[in-house]
């Protein structure tokens, strides 16, 4: 629990497990993550490429492909789905922008 609760702690890797969760995957098993400069500052772009994805990929919870951008869940992502469906399924308990 620990570890999912570390990798749940940041605010932007969250909004990337739940927007994962959220979407349907294509026929192939991959989803492609939206360009990220339409809702993100230089910062937070550079955040998810070179510290969140990588470490989400490092904890076996995703493959990512640098080169087209695709993001697949590996089987570890259904460990940490309950937490993320109770934190989607409770946001809007919470304090604004605190999922």
């Amino acid at each position: 629990m620990d570890e999912f609760l570390r990798i749940v702690s940041n605010g932007q890797r969250r909004q990337t497990l739940l927007e994962l969760h959220g979407r349907s995957v294509q026929a192939d098993g991959g989803v492609t993550i939206a360009d990220p400069t339409e809702n993100c500052t230089e910062e937070s772009e550079i955040q998810l490429y070179h510290n969140h994805l990588p470490r989400l990929a490092e904890g076996d919870y995703i493959v990512w492909n640098q080169d087209t951008g695709e993001v697949r869940k590996r089987p570890k992502f259904d460990e940490i789905r309950p937490l993320l469906e109770l934190l989607d399924s409770h946001a809007d308990e919470l304090p604004e922008n605190r999922i």
